[in-house]
């Protein structure tokens, strides 16, 4: 015998006229609960020509009068309602007069009854509402079985069925050109991977491919397929006006030329202070040898990066008239030519960082090592834990030596350790940032904060339940709503599902590398 019933039934229901209502019966046995959805009415004599594929459940009265052909039924599950509508839905009264539930008729006033009137609108069009529980989420499965049936309930005009068909048309025009692009792209991903504009690209295109299909499918715009196409266009429109703004200050200067014309000021920067670390950096006294060595080694790797960039001249200029190509699609593009553009400057700095960084690092962890010869012990690889050992003498004096020269060699090595990391630091920040402001531009959430401030039912997500104005002492009547989402989860819900938001910064993994001598990776 079920001891809870729970009567789901939309608030528009007491304008309609007098039929039978489908939905679906649930039985909860874990609760011993019945859940009933009423989803819509049909009216008197239009039950076998329906395109509904709902259950057929009960019927509705908006008077108390029964008629012979409302009590035919062909189901073991059957509810009558009857309706008192007094003008408004405030004062409307809802009326279970005649309940069956597995061929056995129920009284409403023995069993605990809960009328539930639901905005079924809202339901329908929200597109942010999650269940927050495991199970037993009675709206979420209300609000999937309406969204299941939405074409069933939504009444399409002829022009909406144009606008449809030309909308899907219009995408699957744009679609094949997108497939196209997109496979020789993931077929080029093994050299494009290495270009921060190659992963771009081949990261539009899985975008727009997304976003065509999911268009196609819905016959329509979502909240997460209209906010990135604004934010395509909004790109675009940026794009265009930065390249204007480019070529108003560059006027009639080579891009190529540009471009090394800066790399000369970097190149001539870094001899500077190579020469000053070869000196007497901040008074301290460095190994003349390794200083003189390291900071010949490091002109020489400088110095060869700029004949590379010379000679590269003449490809430039075609490099550039290409990349500009690029350019026209977008700000972000743009963005992803200048972080290309920064490791091509600095790549020289990086060599040299990664030079020092492994320096440093064998050296620490030489120190590391022999320092444990003077405590009698010796770090066990196999077993990762550190031992006791006994030394010979001939290994205590070879030891011995070996770290002193290693702890006289350090300072310097440090010193264009820390130089160089520094500079990384710098460059892979600046780096950091283009790529999130790459990120921000992709999801500009320009469509949805429309919607929002609007309080579309699109952007709806929290249920607020009351009390009936009219509610009677038996049954329970309770009348729900949903409200706007707040802004940061609205916001969050609508990034598009191919676009991975950054993770944080790890900064306790970044110390941690700069005191080992491990190697900075981009943020």
């Amino acid at each position: 015998m079920t001891n809870n019933l729970l009567v789901f039934i939309p608030q528009g229901l007491h304008i309609e006229q007098s039929g039978y209502v489908f939905g679906k019966v649930i039985h909860d046995t874990h609760n011993n609960t019945k859940r009933i959805y009423i989803i819509g009415l049909r009216k008197i004599g239009s039950l076998e020509t329906t395109k509904c594929t709902l259950d057929t459940i009960g019927c509705c009265t908006n008077s108390g009068t029964v008629t012979k052909e409302y009590l035919d039924r062909k189901h073991s599950d059957w509810i009558h309602i009857t309706i008192k509508s007094f003008g408004s839905e405030t004062s409307t009264e809802y009326h279970l007069t005649n309940i069956i539930l597995n061929n056995v008729s129920v009284d409403p006033l023995t069993t605990r009854t809960i009328i539930i009137l639901y905005n079924q609108r809202a339901l329908l069009e929200t597109e942010l509402f999650k269940s927050k529980v495991m199970s037993g989420d009675h709206f979420y499965e209300l609000a999937k079985l309406i969204q299941s049936k939405k074409d069933e309930l939504r009444f399409k005009s002829r022009f909406t069925h144009v606008k449809e068909t030309l909308l899907t048309y219009h995408m699957f025009f744009y679609l094949y050109p997108v497939l196209l692009l997109s496979k020789v792209t993931e077929k080029l991903l093994l050299v494009l991977r290495y270009s921060s504009l190659g992963l771009h690209v081949y990261a539009w295109l899985e975008n727009i491919k997304w976003m065509l299909v999911t268009i196609i499918r819905n016959k329509g715009f979502t909240l997460k397929t209209g906010n990135y196409a604004w934010a395509i266009i909004i790109d675009i429109i940026l794009g265009i006006f930065v390249l204007r703004l480019l070529q108003y200050y560059i006027e009639d200067t080579l891009p190529s030329q540009l471009l090394l014309n800066n790399a000369e000021k970097v190149v001539e920067t870094l001899k500077d202070l190579i020469n000053w670390l070869m000196g007497a950096p901040a008074g301290l006294k460095l190994n003349h040898t390794l200083n003189n060595t390291m900071g010949k080694f490091f002109m020489y790797h400088i110095q060869l990066w700029w004949t590379f960039l010379i000679f590269s001249k003449p490809l430039m200029d075609l490099a550039f008239k290409i990349l500009l190509l690029f350019g026209r699609l977008g700000v972000t593009f743009q963005l992803s030519i200048a972080a290309d553009l920064l490791a091509l400057v600095s790549f020289h700095t990086y060599c040299i960082y990664v030079y020092a960084a492994r320096l440093f690092n064998i050296q620490l962890r030489g120190i590391t090592a022999l320092f444990r010869l003077f405590l009698g012990k010796k770090k066990n690889p196999l077993r990762e834990r550190v031992d006791s050992c006994q030394y010979q003498t001939d290994q205590l004096f070879v030891g011995t030596l070996s770290f002193t020269i290693l702890v006289f060699l350090m300072p310097t090595t440090w010193v264009y350790y820390t130089v160089f990391t520094l500079l990384r630091l710098v460059s892979i920040g600046f780096g950091g940032l283009l790529t999130r402001l790459k990120f921000y531009l992709q999801v500009m959430p320009v469509y949805t904060f429309w919607k929002w401030l609007l309080r579309c039912y699109s952007t709806c997500s929290i249920v607020d339940v009351g009390l009936h104005p009219s509610c009677p002492e038996r049954p329970t009547m309770l009348s729900m709503t949903l409200s706007i989402a707040p802004w940061s989860l609205t916001w969050k819900q609508c990034i598009p599902d191919t676009i991975t938001c950054y993770p944080s910064i790890e900064w306790h993994t970044i110390l941690n590398n700069i005191m080992w001598g491990q190697l900075l990776y981009p943020l």
